[in-house]
């Protein structure tokens, strides 16, 4: 039964079909029962018709990575003189940090994602407050449980807390989780395997950081240079710990964890060999444009990586590396920056294809019936006409006022 009628000036139900004066109905449980123009208001006093007027209901934008619990580092991470010196400032802040510090952090990353127009996000929590804490937030989202350590013998053990968390996380019609294994310097293979194996079991998603420097791909290969510095520093490196000697694709495909589930994040040195291998694999990729520029990275691939096929999402990574949590400013500074990339393929990395590499292919990314009712709502100009209206958006018209989860008003701007 339809319970909802979303009107708008404009509706996107993908990133290529615009209507006009259009509406969304929802049904329970907050499914999309059909997109069409709008005629009149229903006859039925058991339906209720949200006008938004002059605005824009977009398919809900997918943060695919993020750090949630670094929240409360905003600005305080801009000063460094390397990956690894950042890393050791985190680190040192975090040392500090109390449960409660995570909790409020999480929250407030989560209520900031609702105001930007996010629906889902990918959460790493290293800490394990984030599914406690998001638990009543109306945000959809994926916790991966983080794990690392590059002592063989602890791997075992980590694995069994790795499943301990598992068990504890209540999963919910807006709350699944996964798994993440940290990243090829930071995470034994046997680790690797493990958390692979998990995933595999429970059938659900593994996050990596992987490939985002090229000094990983000189540790990983020679074992040399400072992230061999960084985690001799730490103590964390085995002195008995022997480089792969593999690239980090190569590397995780022996390691049996770059799997169809897999969440490849960043990915900012490939080459071509590991692009055909990541493409082979089914794995997706977690390309964050923001945080890519306020490390200096080199260009990004992912012009081939989209020519290839590979399924590219958006994330925003963390506060501790940008200035904000939304997936809309990561669309159009990506816009500005990359004018190799068309309008409809930033709007799908941050839709379908987002949804996609969080395991909600088929149900989320797009406005059509029997998907969820994830909306983002971008209030217009009134004078704002269809012609180039994506690429409009994208320069900076519309704001968002509305964001919609399962067919629930999660945020709405007063």
């Amino acid at each position: 039964m339809i319970r909802t009628i979303h009107r708008a000036k404009f509706v996107l139900a993908e990133s290529d079909l615009l209507l006009q004066n259009a509406a969304v109905h929802v049904c329970d449980p907050g499914r999309i029962s059909r997109v069409e123009p709008w005629h009149s208001p229903p006859a039925s006093d058991n339906v209720e018709v949200v006008d938004w007027g002059s605005a824009i209901i977009l398919p809900g934008l997918v943060n695919a990575h993020t750090h949630l619990e670094l929240t409360r580092l905003h600005q305080q991470l801009t000063e460094f003189s390397s990956f690894t010196d950042w890393l050791s400032q985190l680190i040192q802040k975090r040392r500090l940090w109390t449960t409660e510090d995570y909790v409020e952090s999480v929250r407030q990353g989560a209520e900031l994602s609702l105001a930007s127009g996010t629906t889902l996000v990918g959460d790493i929590s290293a800490s394990g407050a984030s599914a406690p804490a998001l638990k009543t937030s109306g945000l959809r989202k994926v916790v991966f449980q983080e794990v690392l350590g590059l002592f063989p013998e602890k791997a075992a053990e980590s694995a069994t807390g790795l499943d301990a968390r598992l068990e504890l996380v209540s999963p919910d019609s807006l709350l699944t989780y996964g798994v993440s294994p940290h990243a090829p310097y930071s995470v034994a293979p046997e680790l690797y395997r493990a958390a692979a194996q998990t995933a595999c079991q429970r059938r659900i998603p593994l996050a990596t950081h992987l490939a985002e420097t090229r000094e990983e791909r000189e540790f990983l290969g020679s074992g040399s240079g400072e992230f061999r510095d960084f985690m001799v520093r730490l103590g964390a490196l085995p002195h008995d710990w022997k480089p792969p000697g593999l690239a980090p694709i190569p590397y995780l495909d022996s390691l049996g964890a770059l799997l169809p589930s897999t969440l490849l994040v960043h990915c900012n040195y490939l080459d071509r060999e590991s692009m055909a291998t990541i493409l082979h694999s089914r794995s997706s990729i977690a390309y964050c444009p923001r945080s890519h520029a306020f490390f200096g990275h080199e260009e990004h691939p992912v012009r081939e990586l989209l020519d290839m096929g590979v399924n590219v999402a958006l994330g925003t990574d963390s506060l501790a590396s940008n200035c904000s949590l939304s997936i809309l400013d990561e669309m159009r500074f990506l816009f500005r920056s990359r004018k190799d990339l068309r309008c409809q393929e930033i709007i799908r990395m941050a839709t379908l294809n987002g949804a996609s590499a969080l395991h909600f292919g088929g149900v989320l990314g797009r406005l059509r019936r029997g998907y969820w009712a994830d909306m983002t709502i971008l209030q217009l100009p009134e004078s704002a006409g269809a012609k180039y209206l994506t690429s409009q958006i994208l320069e900076g018209a519309g704001e968002c006022t509305g964001t919609i989860v399962q067919g629930e008003v999660a945020w709405h701007k007063t």
